[in-house]
Parts: C-alpha cells; sequence; structure tokens
C-alpha cells in the first residue's frame, strides 16, 4: 500500500520548504522575503531581464510576478522600462539600492547553503541533485 510518509517526493518537497522557511525567516531581519531575495539576485545575475523571463527562471506565474515586482519597486529595489519596439514586453533591472542590497544579502544564501549541507559528503551530494534534476526531467515528461 502506498505510505506517504515514505514516498521521496513528499519527502524531498517537505524538506524544500522547510529549508524555503528558514531562509525566508533569515531574510526578514533584513527586510526582504525569499522571493524577493530569488527576484533580485537573478537580477543581478543576469543584469536586466523581461518580466516573462524572471518569472519563467523563478518558476512563478506571470500574476504573481507582477506583484512581486511592484512590491520591489515600491521599495525602490528595481525598476521597469518597456522594450522601445514592443510596448507590451517589460524589462525589470534593480537600481542602486537593489543592487547594494542583493549584494548585502548574498552572504545569507551562501549561509544557508552551508546549514543545509551540513553533515552531508560531497559524493552524496552529487547523487542527490542527480536524482533531483531526474525527478524534475520525469514531472516535466509526465
Amino acid at each position: 500500500m502506498f505510505d506517504l510518509d515514505t514516498c521521496l517526493c513528499f519527502t524531498t518537497n517537505k524538506a524544500a520548504k522547510k529549508i524555503a522557511e528558514a531562509f525566508n525567516e533569515r531574510l526578514l531581519k533584513f527586510g526582504v522575503t525569499r522571493v524577493q531575495w530569488t527576484a533580485m539576485y537573478y537580477l543581478l545575475k543576469y543584469n536586466r531581464m523581461s518580466q516573462r523571463e524572471l518569472s519563467e527562471k523563478m518558476d512563478i506565474k506571470e500574476s504573481s510576478m507582477v506583484r512581486l515586482i511592484d512590491r520591489l519597486e515600491k521599495d525602490n529595489y528595481v525598476s521597469r522600462s518597456r522594450d522601445a519596439k514592443d510596448k507590451r514586453v517589460v524589462y525589470i533591472e534593480l537600481t542602486e539600492k537593489g543592487k547594494d542590497k542583493i549584494t548585502e544579502l548574498l552572504p545569507e544564501g551562501e549561509r544557508m547553503s552551508r546549514i543545509a549541507r551540513a553533515g552531508i559528503e560531497d559524493k552524496d551530494l552529487e547523487v542527490f541533485e542527480r536524482v533531483l534534476r531526474k525527478f524534475i526531467e520525469n514531472a516535466e515528461n509526465n
């Protein structure tokens, strides 16, 4: 009989939620959420991105992305601009304040990664990452 408590998909999801919640708690002390941190991270990494590209990168719906960007723009962390040729395309980029904030908070991502990886050998992490990629591939091809 199927047992949800031993299902790897459920266990992996539960672990991801716990790690995400712990990271969010750390970031709230700095006045940002994990999702805001993630958006600013990608904007720092890729510079200017369309709203759609950022939405796809973060794997969130565009309607949720609009609210996220609204909040980041309100806090003066990002700015929006329209494509000169196609006014439907909205580009997002970090402001100087946003660059400063994410640069300040990048070490928190590294700390959270170290906390989550504690006591796990590199070879085990490599297998785990390979298995997770296969989980994703299997789900996408279903």
